[in-house]
Formats: C-alpha cells, structure tokens, sequence
C-alpha cells in the first residue's frame, strides 16, 4: 500500500502535460501512471489541477528576520513551504572572515530545524589562491553546490586580475556563483555620488558595472575550454544578456535571474526608492522588459528569490546606512504564477526555470521532475486563481515586501516536500517534519 497517491492530476512538464495519477512511497514518487488497482493510506483528487515539482530556490539568505545576526532556517523554510519552494540553497554574507566556519555553521544550523531540504554555498576566502585546501575539505561529502567568487571588493585579488580569477575557478569545487559587478567601476560611481544623501541605488551600482564584471567573465572563461560551470547570480540588465547571448551554449556560463529585476524598475517604484536597495540593484524599465523577453526566449536558465529577511528600513534612514538585500522567498511562486495567467510566462518555462533546470544545474540528486525514483516534492494548485498581495506574507517575519499591490498567484492547495504534506492553502502543517541536507551529484 502507497503512502498517498494524487489522482488525475495534470503533471507540467517543460515539454509537455501528462494527465496521470502519482503514487508516493517512503519519500520518494513510486510510480506515475494509471494506477487504477493501487491503494493508499491518503488519496486526494488532482482533477482540474496542476502538479509541478517543488520549486528549487539556489538564492536565499537564512537569516534571523529583521537582525540577520545569525541564521534562522525555521523562518525562512517555513515561509518556503507554504508557497511551494521544497528546496533552498543558502548564500553567504558579502563580508565572511572564515568561510570553513560558516559554512559549517550555516549548515549545523538547518539541521532538525529547516521544514525543507536545504544546501549552502561557501564563501571563497582571500586566501584561496594561497591554499585552497582548507575549504575544499569543508565542502567534501557535504551538501555545499559550489562556492561564490565577488568581482564588487577590491580587496580580493581576483577583483582586477584576471590571472587570478582564472586560477580561482580552478581551484573551486562544484559550480562557481559570480556576483557581477565590477569593483572599479563601482569605486568610481561611489566618489562621484558620495556627497548626496539619497542617491539612486542603480547610478550608485550603474549598469556599466555589471557588464564590465561580465564581459570579464566571458574573456577569461574562453581561454579556459576546460573551465567548469560558471553560474552569474542574478543577472539585472539588457547589456549582460547581449554580452552572454551570443555564447550561450558554447561556454559553461549560466545565469539566475530574481523578482526584484522582473517586476521592480527604477521608474514603477519611485514611491519605494528609499528602501529598494538590493544586490544587484532594482534596474531600468529597459532592462527589466529586457530581461523578460530574455526569459520568454529560454536565454536565461533558472529563477530564484534573492531573498534577503530584512525589515522595512526605518523611514529617514540615509542610503549609505542602509544595508541592502529585499525579501521574497515566499513570493517567487505568487509572482511567477500572476506572470503566467497575465501570459508573460508559459506554465512550462515557469517549470522548466523554477524546478527542472536549477535542479539539473546545482545536481540536486532527485530534485526537480515528477518521476519515479524522484523525492516526493509535489506542488498541487490550480490554474488562473490570482489576488492582489495586500500585506506581507507572515511565515517569513519579515514585516513589509516589495511587491504589495501585484497580482499573484494565491497559495499552493497542497504542498508536499519528501512525502510529507507540509503546507495546505498557504498555512503551514501542524507538524511539518524537518528536511534534509540536499543530494549532490558527481561535481565537474
């Protein structure tokens, strides 16, 4: 006997539909078919739904909200849960003086208390052209994908020096995540800003930043026909994807795109322009129409949140205090299910960019297809159901978001995260389970 079995659900795939019945055993999907003669301790009716895999969020801060002075995995997979995410990866800080101890740290942390299946990425150190060994001991056999290069500090060498970055993409394991904003353009853009209090995040951090860091990328990354996948988090303008276009598929460069560039510019917020400082920062309507365009074409690979549990910065508070990052982890799903009934996403980029391809990208073993032998990460919901986000969504304790007043999906009817039904209808299980650290295939 099954453990619970969906019947006559409509299983999206990115190339294709499948109505079927899915059969769900010790945590894992058993079988997808017609399962007439099968039987299960809980049967629900998918007729007239959609069922897609967990979503796989690979850009996430688990952070106390408000504070972030330490990590708070119940929080933000919580939040996670009930809007259908059944896997985070979690990123470091900007500033990480010992990054073996952070990730270990980050990741004792998630144990017995994330709702959901987690994984982490470590912090290059200064040192890592010096010795490497310490970290790549650290992310041995545990659940760490890879590890993130900043080309934004001048102070680590691989910022100006493209020797130096090639032999830290050499010398990391995994795939290497890229924050793409070139360090001296930004030193330059700062000195010119400095004496005005409240300037706009996007001529603070210009768009010329962002593609100098790439354009850099992309030349040290062609002299390397053996260089290991490159993953650049969170791309924000229309001159990265016209730099990234014309070699996509011929190098192992990948990019993820968040909310903040898909739904927020410089000119739809105004209103908000003192708290929408984020990494990388809010762009232009040009970019972020661009960036959709990107999407509707398959030339960006995977969404994620960017989430970053920050409390609405206190009104007054100067640009130069105010530290960055927006939250979302429990808005990604609503957003990109209002894109798809507004017919800017089709129900199979949607899943093919949310839960196939991070999947497959970060080797998420079992994550990412509705497939026997997969982990039972089920979402169930049905189709063309939107509200307007009136108020912050309260799983996360974060107390404002950015995206009030958008049309968004409403939440998942049913979400399930390795066989256990952790969220119904937006509301949390009584007793959800604890997730597990994320499976890791073979790295390059």
């Amino acid at each position: 006997m099954y453990d619970l079995i969906i019947r006559d659900a409509t299983i999206i795939r990115s190339d294709g539909r499948l109505v079927a019945d899915i059969a769900v055993e010790d945590g894992l999907i058993a079988e997808v078919g017609n399962l007439t003669s099968g039987r299960a301790r809980q049967e629900f009716s998918g007729i007239g739904r959609f069922v897609i895999p967990g979503l796989v969020d690979t850009q996430v801060r688990a952070r106390t909200p408000g504070t972030l002075e330490g990590p708070d995995w119940g929080a933000v997979t919580r939040a996670a849960a009930a809007s259908g995410v059944t896997a985070l990866i979690d990123l470091p800080d900007a500033e990480v003086t010992d990054p073996v101890a952070d990730l270990e740290a980050r990741l004792a942390a998630a144990e017995g208390r994330a709702v959901v299946d987690y994984g982490a990425w470590a912090a290059a150190p200064a040192d890592l052209l010096d010795d490497a060994g310490p970290l790549l001991s650290a992310m041995e056999g545990v659940a760490a994908v890879g590890a993130v290069l900043r080309l934004d500090d001048p102070a680590l060498p691989w910022a100006a020096d493209d020797a130096a970055l090639a032999a830290a993409l050499d010398a990391l394991p995994g795939i290497v995540g890229v924050h793409a904003e070139d360090a001296a353009v930004l030193e330059r853009a700062a000195r010119k800003w400095e004496e005005v209090d409240d300037p706009v995040d996007n001529d603070v951090r210009p768009p010329k930043a962002a593609l100098a860091a790439v354009k850099r990328l992309i030349a040290v990354v062609r002299e390397r026909p053996e260089s290991r996948r490159v993953h650049v988090l969170g791309l924000s303008t229309a001159g990265e994807l016209n730099a990234l276009d014309p070699w996509r598929g011929d190098l192992p460069i990948t990019a993820g795109i968040t909310p903040a560039h898909l739904f927020l510019s410089v000119e739809s917020t105004e209103r908000l322009r003192r708290v929408l400082k984020a990494r990388p920062p809010v762009r232009t309507e040009l970019d972020r129409r661009a960036l959709w365009a990107a999407v509707k074409r398959g030339r960006v690979d995977c969404f994620a949140s960017g989430h970053v549990p920050r409390s609405l910065p206190a009104r007054g508070t100067s640009y130069w205090a105010m530290p960055p990052g927006l939250p979302g982890v429990d808005t990604l799903y609503p957003l990109l299910v209002g894109a798809v009934k507004n017919a800017r996403l089709s129900m199979e980029r949607f899943v093919e960019m949310a839960c196939e391809r991070p999947a497959r990208l970060f080797g998420l073993v079992g994550k990412g297809a509705i497939e026997p032998g997969r982990d039972a990460d089920i979402v169930l919901f049905s189709e063309g159901v939107t509200t307007r986000l009136r108020r912050a969504l309260p799983l996360s304790g974060v107390d404002w978001s950015p995206y009030i007043g958008r049309e968004v999906g409403v939440a998942p009817e049913m979400v399930i995260a390795g066989g256990r039904i952790v969220a119904r209808e937006g509301a949390l299980a009584d007793d959800p389970g604890a997730g597990h650290p994320v499976r890791l295939g073979p790295r390059p």
